[in-house]
């Protein structure tokens, strides 16, 4: 009927073509822009992996930037790991001041400046127990972040739930100082359900 009409798999090509451009560049989904001042860390949840999550799970910042934590889903905080807070283990540098945004909703966002060098490790106050943390580098690694995961429980702070170690074991210091962004690892941490 028409000369230049396309056919579905052309068009489906290309539209699929400029899905991964868009996402490429950052229009679907906010790309963490290294060069400015203020970073970001979304948190949100992956139905298909079964998942409530920070992403990036670990990030390179330098001293005196500002981390944006954006809450994509209900219910979501930005907690330090700090005995302040819920008696956690004390997992920020001993000279930072502790950080709690409070329960985000939707589209919220909460701001903190990160001064003080070393290792910080977040978590979010309702998803804690199933794996909602990450871990920020100021400058260089350094301070009780960096002590073993559980450590705490020997001075009578909260205990750190298996979620947590499994999730945290995959996002080293080290890596994350050379990365400078270390992107969620969804299918590393795809929770398996049973079939039925």
């Amino acid at each position: 009927m028409f000369k230049d009409q396309t056919n579905r798999r052309d068009f489906l090509r290309a539209v699929g073509a400029g899905a991964v451009a868009l996402g490429s560049t950052g229009w679907l989904r906010p790309a963490v822009q290294q060069g400015s001042r203020i970073l970001q860390i979304r948190m949100s949840r992956n139905y298909r992996i079964g998942r409530y999550h920070y992403d990036p799970l670990g990030l390179f910042v330098e001293p005196g930037q500002t981390v944006s934590f954006v809450s994509v889903r209900d219910g979501f905080s930005a907690t330090a790991y700090h005995p302040d807070n819920d008696n956690h283990e004390l997992r920020i540098p001993e000279q930072a001041k502790p950080f709690d945004s409070g329960i985000l909703w939707h589209g919220e966002t909460f701001e903190w400046k990160f001064e003080v060098e070393g290792t910080y490790d977040v978590y979010s106050r309702n998803q804690e127990m199933i794996g909602a943390v990450g871990r920020i580098v100021v400058g260089r690694p350094g301070g009780p972040g960096e002590k073993p995961l559980g450590y705490g429980s020997r001075e009578g702070w909260a205990p750190i739930y298996k979620e947590v170690i499994r999730t945290l074991e995959l996002v080293k210091s080290e890596d994350i100082v050379r990365e400078k962004i270390i992107p969620y690892p969804a299918e590393a941490l795809r929770r398996r359900f049973p079939q039925y």
